[in-house]
């Protein structure tokens, strides 16, 4: 009975459906379609049937799907039946298009719940139902991507493509392979429009069917290579988004075959996938990037020898400009494979082709303003350090090839020029000298582009990274003697700037741009310049009071003959062993010197303080400063020839800036006097006065203790004026060999002094020689009255004698003034704004002359400091025209004459002279050159002030003869053959 009841509902059932083709609503009846089902369950050979069935009612629903009433007009794109409701015909239509979902719902747990043998029928079914619905109902040709969403919007589509998937899960590997199969058997029949499913479905077979369509497409282009394998693409490029892995994979090992080819094919595997790359730019990044991870020489020897085979494919042969559009279309490692290519450019012409056809386009669609995704890859970081390495090859193609994507990326992007700017300043080229032309070419920009930025904002970006290093110092270790930041990005600046002034640069820069910049930093490089100085300065303080320290105890401990008393057991005497921390500062302050000397030669190259750059006033004064402080470090260099060296730097840094603006001169001036009299006086011979607590109370000593030390004085003669410290001894006395001058530096000094007063276009001009003669007089002269240029009576002197005894003391401690005044001496009339000195070294040694008339039977030396003194101050007088013919030659001839008679001479010579003939420039008068002259011939010198001398030589012929001869007898010829007298030749002849 139960059998003839589903005899019954088969044949009612078979009846429905051949006589409800015309009625959909009839044969979406949700009864035959669950009656259809339980076939399935009670009368498996019905399957063929009801799978029939099945298949008419997904056809009915993708009928309804693209039907014009379904399409909305204004898109043609389907309509969902949520935004139908308000129609009513698609009302009515909706429980036919919605039919099949109940079959799906079904058919899915029958493929988990059921036995494993429905899992391949239903996929093969559903594989082939899809394929013959895409292929009948395709209306237009749509890419992977629009047709995945067009049709998965329809739902009996929808549902098989979840029943396939469902299906793949549960197969074996055997049918998984016969699945395979069948999807790409209907991929061949349906080529164009059954991709957009092999896409769909790849994801459960990632590896194979990726394989098996490389594969078919191999073989379809090695028949007709001008076939087209957009289908093939298509779906690659689809399954890349989620499946990349697995495409490198095959990519991988279908290269491996291609550089080794053993079958037919093979030899067709590199320009297939090359010409899949134009359909493509995912399938080409993928492409690149298992090319440059296999990449190895030996495989380039490899392309060499196998390029024959595939340039027999005649689609290969002219594709070249396609593999230079290709660089342009890579997100990533596109960078890298034109390096590759540069670095082997130097072996292979077609590489050199290559690269040029490459990088002209590239650089045209920058200049056209076009986007491309290599610029993406160009600005990430990786990308931007190995493009900053390789400017740094020896490999002249990589490295112009790394300078020209670099100019590229940067007209996008303007920091990276920045930054690369700072990056190539910061790196040495010594190893390399070709290096800077990477650096030249970057500074040069991209031709062609207007609004490309400038290289201003590079040099302050490393110039700002030097400042924080010099002045933190918090560099990483290096190894000795290895070039600091600092050192090459000054060294690769001068370098510029000498290239600029020798124009060696101009087909690549513009040398008032270059200028300009360089200018601009000026303030960056000035504090650069500021901090290195003054570590030097802080540095050689420091060392010159450790060594008048040591100097002071040895010389004290000799004077007391108490070493073991004095010192603690300490020997001060003897140099103390270096400690590792030393010889560090010693590298870091040679580091330091080469630093600043480079920063002076870049200041020199760049003209910086010229009358032609505009500079603020407080930049103005920092660099006069530095460069005097810069050339008194300079005078610590270890050998003459590099003491020279930094001077002349010195030297023309001082005279640009002193002969463009007179504040600049002021400053220099007055800062190399200053520092020449009391802070780095020691360079120059001064004195050295250790200043101590000569008490050595400790910090912590109690005040009873301290009061017990001097409760109770001695008072006898030897303990009162001894003139030392009271337990400590007598107060050290430094020997006078010891006060020894060093000619060198001081001649040194006095150049720098010249450089400063000289004036190029005026050379007889002495303002600047005035300027230093009134500065000596601000600075060595304690009181501010009395400091005016006329001599007063001798009786004056015991006003201003502490004044003068100062002064006087001055001279002995640094030695250099008595140089400094020589210099103003030699252009009149400078020294005269100088009496105020001349007068008190007159006074003093007056008073010293006549104070060693006590003792007349002591011989005087002719090294004595007393004589010295008064020799000096002759010859000062001589040499600047203060004293007339013949007191000019009182300086040879002084030491000849005992203290009272030095002592006359000095009263009645030459201070009565000077006190009634003020040394004034009014004295002066300026000859046809510009010189200031004093002609003391046309003015007969009276004779009290010659008297004196003649009568005290008259009685020293014997030794003072020649002399006697040179000063009064040849002047008074001279004078009677200049100016004949008729008078006087009467009154000889009648004495005759």
């Amino acid at each position: 009975m139960l059998r003839q009841n589903l005899l019954d509902q088969l044949k009612h059932f078979i009846e429905t459906v051949s006589n409800g083709h015309s009625c959909p609503q009839l044969l979406t009846s949700p009864n035959l379609i669950k009656l259809a089902l339980g076939f399935l369950e009670e009368l498996p050979a019905t399957r063929d049937i009801v799978f029939e069935y099945f298949a008419l009612l997904a056809e009915i629903s993708v009928q309804l799907y693209v039907s014009p009433e379904m399409t909305d007009p204004k898109t043609g794109m389907p309509v969902s039946q949520v935004k139908q409701a308000g129609n009513r015909q698609q009302q009515q239509r909706a429980p036919e298009y919605e039919a099949f979902n109940l079959v799906k719902t079904a058919l899915q747990s029958l493929v988990w719940k059921g036995p494993p043998a429905w899992s391949p029928l239903i996929a093969n079914w559903s594989l082939e139902l899809v394929a013959k619905l895409s292929d009948k109902y395709t209306q237009r040709r749509m890419t992977i991507t629009a047709s995945c969403n067009y049709w998965l919007e329809c739902s009996a589509m929808h549902g098989l493509m979840t029943l396939i998937n469902s299906c793949f899960r549960k197969l074996t590997q055997p049918e998984e392979e016969a699945c395979v199969e069948i999807m790409l058997n209907a991929f061949h029949r349906f080529p164009m429009t059954f991709d957009w499913i092999v896409a769909r479905l790849g994801g459960c077979f990632p590896y194979k069917i990726i394989m098996q369509i490389l594969q078919c497409g191999i073989k379809r282009f090695v028949d007709d290579y001008r076939c087209h394998l957009d289908s093939e693409a298509g779906i690659l490029d689809y399954m890349t988004s989620c499946h990349e892995q697995h495409l490198r994979a095959a990519f991988r090992e279908m290269l491996r075959e291609g550089f080794a080819p053993k079958k037919p094919l093979d030899v067709a595997v590199v320009p297939f996938l090359l010409i899949t790359t134009n359909y493509s730019d995912t399938i080409l990044q993928s492409l690149v990037n298992v090319l440059v991870e296999i990449y190895t020489e030996d495989m380039c020897e490899v392309i060499v020898q196998k390029s024959p085979l595939w340039l027999s494919n005649k689609m290969f042969a002219g594709m070249q400009p396609t593999l230079n559009n290709a660089v342009l279309r890579l997100n990533e490692r596109g960078a890298t494979l034109l390096l590759t290519a540069a670095k082997m450019a130097e072996k292979y012409v077609w590489c050199q082709d290559f690269l040029d056809n490459s990088m002209q386009e590239l650089e045209q669609w920058v200049l056209n303003q076009r986007n491309f995704p290599l610029l993406a890859d160009l600005a990430y970081e990786e990308t931007k350090y190995m493009l900053w390495k390789s400017c740094l090859s020896t490999n002249l193609f990589e490295q112009q090839t790394a300078v020209r994507l670099l100019l590229v990326v940067s007209s996008q992007h303007p920091n990276i020029y920045y930054q690369t700017i700072s990056q190539l300043l910061k790196k040495s080229y010594a190893q390399n000298p070709n290096g800077i032309g990477a650096l030249i070419r970057l500074l040069g920009g991209q031709s062609g582009m207007v609004n490309f930025p400038g290289f201003t904002p590079g040099f302050k970006m490393v110039l700002e990274d030097i400042t924080l290093d010099v002045q933190v110092n918090n560099r990483l270790p290096v190894p000795p003697g290895t070039p600091t930041e600092a050192f090459n990005t000054f060294s690769n600046l001068n370098i510029l700037a000498r290239m600029h002034k020798s124009k060696n640069v101009a087909p690549y820069i513009k040398a008032q741009h270059l200028n300009q910049a360089l200018n601009e930093c000026l303030p960056k490089i000035l504090q650069i310049f500021e901090c290195t100085v003054n570590k030097l300065v802080l540095r050689m303080d420091r060392d010159a009071a450790e060594r008048i320290a040591d100097k002071f105890k040895a010389q004290q401990s000799r004077n007391n003959n108490n070493n073991n008393e004095l010192c603690n057991g300490k020997d001060y005497g003897k140099r103390t062993k270096l400690e590792p921390g030393e010889d560090k500062e010693d590298d870091e302050d040679a580091i330091r010197m080469r630093l600043a000397h480079l920063i002076v030669d870049l200041l020199n190259n760049i003209e910086a303080g010229s009358r032609t750059t505009v500079l603020r006033t407080p930049l103005v004064l920092k660099l006069a400063t530095l460069s005097v402080k810069y050339f008194f470090v300079g005078l610590t260099e270890k050998t003459v020839i590099r003491r020279a060296a930094a001077s002349h730097r010195s030297y023309t840094l001082l005279q640009r800036q002193c002969s463009a603006r007179k504040i600049a001169r002021t400053v220099c001036l007055r800062e190399l006097v200053e520092r020449a009299l009391f802070y780095h006086g020691h360079l120059l011979g001064q004195l050295e006065v250790y200043q101590r607590d000569e008490l050595e109370i400790p910090e912590h000593e109690h005040l009873i203790l301290q009061n017990l030390h001097t409760s109770s004085g001695a008072n006898s003669n030897r303990s009162v004026l001894h003139s030392g410290i009271i337990g400590r001894g007598l107060r050290p006395v430094l020997p006078p060999s010891e006060r020894n001058c060093d000619a060198e530096k001081q001649a040194l000094y006095l150049k720098a002094l010249n450089a400063c007063c000289a004036d190029l276009e005026k050379p007889n001009n002495v303002e600047g020689y005035s300027l230093v003669s009134l500065l000596l007089v601000e600075l060595v002269s304690t009181d501010v009255m009395y400091n005016g240029l006329p001599f007063p009576d001798e009786e004056f002197t015991r006003v201003t004698m502490e004044r003068d005894m100062l002064i006087r003391r001055a001279f002995i401690n640094s030695p250099v003034l008595w140089a400094v005044l020589g210099l103003i001496a030699g252009h009149r009339p400078a020294l005269c704004y100088s009496s105020v000195l001349l007068r008190a070294l007159c006074a003093t040694c007056l008073h010293h002359w006549r104070g060693k008339n006590v003792n007349r039977f002591q011989p005087t030396a002719a090294n004595d400091e007393l004589m010295l003194c008064t020799k000096k101050m002759l010859q000062l007088l001589a040499m600047s025209q203060l004293i007339p013919p013949p007191l000019t030659n009182l300086h040879l001839i002084i030491e000849h004459f005992e203290s009272a008679e030095i002592a006359l001479l000095l009263r009645e010579c030459i201070w009565n002279y000077l006190k009634d003939h003020v040394p004034s420039p009014a004295l002066f008068h300026v000859d046809n050159n510009g010189l200031h002259w004093r002609n003391t011939k046309l003015a007969k010198v009276p004779p009290q002030y010659v008297d004196p001398l003649r009568h005290l030589m008259q009685r020293k012929l014997s030794t003072l003869g020649p002399h006697y001869h040179q000063m009064f007898i040849m002047g008074e010829l001279m004078e009677g053959d200049s100016e004949p007298d008729p008078t006087a030749r009467l009154q000889i002849v009648e004495i005759d």
